[in-house]
């Protein structure tokens, strides 16, 4: 991943992006990005990046700024759960989507076009961050296929970022 620009944020900025994300992931948010923390937009190949303290906490994918799995284990940020068991954890940290038979919990709060997190049953931990293709009542009713398309996984290039 290739940084092409960078700026640091304003106050205006922050403000703005306070309330952009505030509406994609509701009131919690607010308290993820104070005043005093060194915000950065950066334009990359891949896209638009918010960098804070030099770590990528956001990426854009489809217009849309999606947390990354620092962001997630690190602030108290909550996004709905889907858990899969030990024999899909290997796949998903390969780039593959998920699929519903890896799957042991599907938040029933999920609908779909919903950025989850992806946690590992043993230790709850987040491995990945992803769309969801279906909603909750359509999961309880299906057995095979996939149910979360994959948008960031532990070691990949946003994982691996580094400036």
């Amino acid at each position: 991943m290739q940084i092409k620009g960078r700026k640091f944020l304003s106050n205006k900025d922050r403000k703005l992006l306070q309330m952009k994300l505030s509406e994609i992931y509701g009131e919690s948010i607010v308290d993820l990005i104070r005043n005093t923390d060194n915000l950065e937009e950066a334009r990359s190949d891949e896209g638009k990046i918010l960098l804070k303290e030099n770590r990528m906490w956001f990426f854009s994918y489809n217009d849309l700024l999606i947390p990354s799995i620092y962001c997630l284990r690190e602030s108290s940020m909550k996004l709905p759960k889907v858990v899969v068991d030990v024999g899909a954890i290997r796949f998903i940290t390969n780039g593959a989507d998920v699929m519903a038979p890896g799957v042991v919990f599907f938040d029933e709060t999920i609908r779909k076009d919903a950025i989850v997190a992806i946690h590992e049953e043993r230790a709850e931990t987040i491995i990945a961050v992803g769309m969801s293709l279906i909603d909750a009542q359509e999961f309880e009713k299906t057995k095979k296929g996939k149910v979360v398309k994959m948008l960031h996984y532990l070691k990949d290039n946003i994982w691996n970022f580094q400036l």
